[in-house]
């Protein structure tokens, strides 16, 4: 016990002595301080910058593209808006259209449209995102701006969905309307999965529900494509 008491002694008294020598610091001792400190605090911004950017660049224009983790999934964080020979457009045929919601592909063409490395999302893996995402999993994605009748999402995991409208030409007695279609109101999203009634499957949201939607569609329709990374 003796042996104890003596060494939580000469801690104490060492402790002491440790707070006693910060206290008579003299000021060319916090001058010397306070130089490493700031060189410790920009090593590590210099090494957070050193990390890999959190964007795609297309090879083949040159574009570039914010892209997401979530759950175990790399996505684009915006809707592919590169121009194909055929099957794409700008929304009402406006080039500006396109740089806020990306261009509109048939399914034909969206299936082989993602940059290398890349491809179009099969309906299983729009199903994991959704999954991982949970309850209102359409707020949660959507963008915080851009969606009209106070639609707006909370964009929790970054991954700035947007109301793109889509492009209906041939559908028979299905279509209430054609044409251009819902742009500011609803974003349609092709999947690699076809074997719908009508044809392929995509995903849809709209500003006033808070869900993600699975329906399937013409393949002559067009909608936006968003890229998944292999």
């Amino acid at each position: 016990m003796k042996k104890h008491l003596t060494l939580a002694l000469g801690l104490a008294i060492t402790l002491l002595a440790c707070e006693d020598k910060e206290k008579k610091q003299t000021p060319a001792e916090t001058q010397t301080a306070e130089p490493a400190a700031a060189a410790e605090t920009q090593e590590a911004t210099q090494e957070a910058a050193a990390l890999p950017p959190t964007t795609l660049t297309d090879s083949r224009d040159s574009k570039t593209y914010k892209t997401v983790k979530i759950g175990n999934q790399t996505w684009m964080a915006e809707n592919l808006n590169y121009e194909t020979k055929e099957g794409s457009m700008c929304y009402d045929n406006k080039p500006a259209n396109c740089q806020t919601y990306g261009r509109l592909y048939n399914w034909n063409t969206a299936i082989k449209a993602c940059p290398s490395g890349w491809h179009l999302p099969s309906k299983d893996e729009w199903q994991t995102l959704e999954n991982f995402v949970g309850d209102e999993n359409g707020k949660k994605l959507k963008a915080k701006s851009g969606w009209n009748d106070n639609g707006n999402g909370t964009d929790e995991y970054g991954f700035s969905a947007l109301p793109g409208g889509s492009f209906v030409d041939e559908c028979a007695d299905v279509c209430e309307s054609s044409g251009f279609l819902d742009v500011g109101d609803f974003g349609y999203w092709w999947s690699a999965t076809n074997g719908g009634t009508y044809g392929a499957y995509f995903r849809r949201m709209q500003s006033f529900n808070e869900s993600v939607m699975d329906y399937d569609n013409f393949e002559s329709s067009l909608l936006s494509v968003r890229c998944i990374k292999n």
